[in-house]
This record gives structure tokens, sequence and C-alpha cells, in this order.
């Protein structure tokens, strides 16, 4: 990101956050890694609100907990309430060495303008990211960033009064007195709309609307800079949910607190947010002013999650994107692009690999799917190597004519590619023979998409806007969403 209005009044700044899970197959050997969160970046200002969006499992909630540190990031930086001065300079530096590695792809720390860099930046890494310094430290740290949880019914200790669980970050992260502690609480209590009577109450009496707001006002009691709200209303009714929407938002006004609003209802982003992070496996894969976002998203995915907005009104008819195929795992995320395996304006250098084609191509030499490839034997196996990315097709017998054979293959490609979603069949670079009863199958080089601003303010992920012989906004309709 190289916008330097985000550095005006910057309270927060996430610079390529990772978080890896290793997966365990027994007996503590780990046999890979779930992907999280994959390099994500983002800067917030005072007083702001961004969106996080994307489905189930994406990594929102993962984000939050690393962003706050209750879940060690594997790695990436964390930049919390600095000086201006410090937090412009700490922004550029993390950009040039961004745009440094970038510009010279897979340039190691040994690289002199890498070097450069952070000889300046290792230090003021090591003194202000919140995912260098020592866990001791952070308590300084939590006065400033406080979460708000999901679950209104199991954030909430039910052996403890209200009092005392509004009164415990005040307790633990400061050094007031018994006095102001109290009076403290009984003010922001009142200003969540209930009264001294409820203090002195457990948690199982409260409706879930309630149970929120003192969840709310346990965060807010201590005057932190930035709030992280784990989709706050998803457990409440549409009328509470407005309740606390309405709260959230006089509190902001009032004490200009900035928030990281994680959601899967985009009406509600929509009205609580600045700006709108769109996720997808791990990744942010659009960022954009909310405004900006919905009127004109850019990617692909994006117009396919707004476009399952409800729609109250049947008179009003939208442009729905039903998305093929299933949701990847994010331990065996797809190469290149993410989202290439259903993203309905792939190109054939998204990433298309052997493990997307063996199937494919199996169907292309069955016999009732082409009849014309009965003049080649039976198909004793499809191997797929990754590593390589080829596909290794094993007959059961020699080809009667190698040549014709290999040129009657390419023919049924070419035809396959034609054909609705046989844009991975464009990604074959070459047909060669191994032996008279082997054929091999290799792939073009795959381009990764990075995140690179489209038009001012808007930032997108996706190889479209990359190349510029691609049609664009022409294959993928817009999606009309009323206000």
């Amino acid at each position: 990101m190289s916008e330097n209005s985000e550095q005006n009044n910057t309270v927060l700044y996430v610079s390529h956050i990772k978080k890896y899970f290793d997966v365990s197959s027994g007996l503590r050997k780990s046999k890979g890694q779930v992907r999280a969160l994959d390099d994500i970046s983002f800067s917030l200002r005072e007083g702001e609100t961004i969106g996080i969006v994307g489905e189930t499992g994406c990594g929102k909630t993962t984000l939050g907990r690393s962003v706050l540190r209750l879940i060690e990031p594997t790695a990436g930086n964390v930049y919390l309430n600095l000086p201006s001065e410090i937090m412009n300079n700490i922004i550029t530096l993390e950009q040039k060495l961004t745009e440094i590695k970038l510009r010279n792809a897979g340039s190691s720390d040994k690289d002199p303008g890498v070097r450069e860099v952070m000889k300046e930046l290792e230090p003021l890494r090591k003194k202000y990211s919140l995912t260098k310094i020592p866990k001791r430290d952070m308590k300084e740290y939590r006065k400033l960033i406080q979460p708000v949880f999901q679950d209104p019914y199991s954030s909430l200790d039910p052996r403890m009064l209200v009092k005392d669980i509004i009164a415990e970050p005040m307790k633990l992260l400061t050094k007031m007195n018994a006095s102001d502690i109290f009076k403290e609480t009984l003010d922001i209590i009142q200003k969540i709309g209930l009264s001294e009577d409820h203090l002195y109450r457990f948690p199982h009496e409260f409706s879930g609307g309630q149970r929120q707001r003192i969840g709310i006002a346990r965060s807010l009691v201590i005057n932190p800079k930035v709030l992280i709200l784990d989709e706050p209303t998803s457990a409440l009714d549409v009328s509470v949910q407005a309740q606390i929407l309405n709260l959230l938002r006089s509190i902001q006004q009032e004490r200009n607190i900035s928030f990281i609003f994680i959601s899967h209802h985009l009406s509600v982003i929509r009205m609580m947010a600045d700006k709108v992070a769109v996720m997808y496996l791990g990744k942010v894969v659009e960022l954009a002013e909310t405004n900006a976002l919905f009127t004109k998203m850019l990617h692909p995915y994006t117009k396919a999650l707004l476009s399952a907005i409800p729609i109250p009104d049947p008179k009003t008819k939208i442009n729905r994107i039903i998305l093929e195929g299933e949701i990847p795992s994010p331990s065996n995320p797809p190469t290149g692009c993410y989202f290439h395996p259903r993203c309905p304006v792939a190109m054939k250098n998204c990433g298309w690999s052997a493990s997307d084609l063996a199937e494919p191509i199996r169907d292309m030499l069955d016999p009732f799917r082409n009849p014309e490839a009965k003049m080649f034997p039976r198909i004793v196996s499809i191997i797929s190597d990754t590593e390589k990315n080829e596909i290794e097709i094993h007959f059961e017998s020699p080809l009667s004519d190698t040549q014709e054979s290999v040129r009657f293959m390419k023919n049924l490609i070419r035809k396959e590619s034609e054909l609705k979603g046989g844009v991975k069949f464009l990604a074959i670079a070459e047909v060669e023979l191994l032996s008279a009863d082997k054929v091999v199958i290799t792939f073009i080089k795959y381009d990764i998409p990075r995140l690179k601003e489209v038009t001012t303010g808007h930032f997108v992920s996706c190889l479209i806007y990359e190349d510029k012989s691609q049609p664009k906004d022409e294959e993928i309709p817009d999606v009309e969403i009323p206000t």
C-alpha cells in the first residue's frame, strides 16, 4: 500500500501479518500447515472503522486475535498508537521494503537494498512492533486495544458480578484506586443504557443484548484507542442488533475510537465501516472505501459475495453470481491465485496446475465424452507431479502412431479449451511422448496476484487488472445493491 493519506493520524498499522497452524498427523509429527492468514497489511486512522468480511473460515477471527496477540503470529508486525513522526517513518520503511522485494523478485536479506532499509527498520520493529516486544511489555498496550467477542454468553464469567466484570481491566491494567474504579464502572454502565442496580447481578440474569452491552462496557472502561469487534451482533436478533450498532456508533463519535469490525453481515458492514477489506482463504483480495466497494467492486469474488446480499423488495432484480466448486482447504490452497478454481473469469496464467487438470484430462480421453478418443489405448494411470507441475498419462499398450496420437491429443485439448470452463486447458504448454505408452503434459508458468492500487484508494489482488488485454468489467457484470 502506498497512499500517503493512510499515514495521517494512523493509530494502527498491520504489516504483512501471517499465521500458519501446524497440522499434526499424530505423535506430534507435522504433516503440513494451515495458512489461516497469508500476508495481510492494512492501516487504521483515529476514529475510523475498517470492516473485515469474507466467508466462514477465511481467517477474519484469526486476524483479530493475531493483532491482539492473543495468538502468536507466525510473521509480520503490528504498530499501535505511536507518535505521528515515528509511525509515518515506520510505514514509509515497511512500504519501501515491500516495493524492493516485489521489484527484485526473490531478493533475500543479503540484497543491498533490503539491507539498507532493514538497518533502519529492524531497531524500530524491536522497539515498537507488538509481535516483537516481550510479552511482559504487552500490558501497556492492552490498555490501548481491546476486544469485543462474538458470543455474549461465553465471554462473561458466570461467577462474577457485573461490577467486577467491568472493573477487571482497570484492576489489571491501571493503578486506579477502588473509589475511582467504582466511579468509572458506574459511569460506563449508565452510558451503555443500564443502571446501577445491574452492577450487582450475574450474567445469567441478562438478555443477550444486555450481555453484549456489558462486554462492550468492559472493553471501553479503560478508554482504548482501538476496539476489535468480532461479529458483535451475530448472536442477537435484528432489533437488538440495531440497538448495539447505534450504541457503538455513538460511542465512537464521542470518544474517537477506531474499530476493526469483523462480520459476515454485509449490510452491517456497509452501515458501520469507512473502508472494507474482503478476505478469501487468508488473503485480502480487495480493499477500498465502503461506498467505492459497494458501488464499484472490482474483484470477481467481491462481486459474487455482494450479489448474495438479500433484498427485501421482490421487484428488485439482482445479478446473482453463483460460484461453482468447493472452497479449497487452507491446508492445501490452490497455486497462483487462490480463487482461480471458482473464478468465472479465470485466465490461463491464474495458477492452473497438474492437480486441477488430472481428472478433466481423464474425462477428455473418455470415449463416451469424445468418441474420437477411441484411438487411444485404455488408460492405466494418470500421475500428477505437483513439484514439476506436469501430468504423466500411462496407457495399457503402446500408441499405434505416436506422432499422430500427440497431434490428436492436442486437438482434443484445443476443443476442450473452447467449451465453458475450458480455460484451464489453455494452461497446457506442451504434450510430449515419454515412451510409446507414456505421454507427459506440462503447464505454463503461473502468476501470483499482488494487492495493488487500481484506482485511487482502491486496492485489488487480481491478475485481470495486471493484464491489459483482459476485458475486465465487460465480462464480470457489476452488482447493483440498493442502499
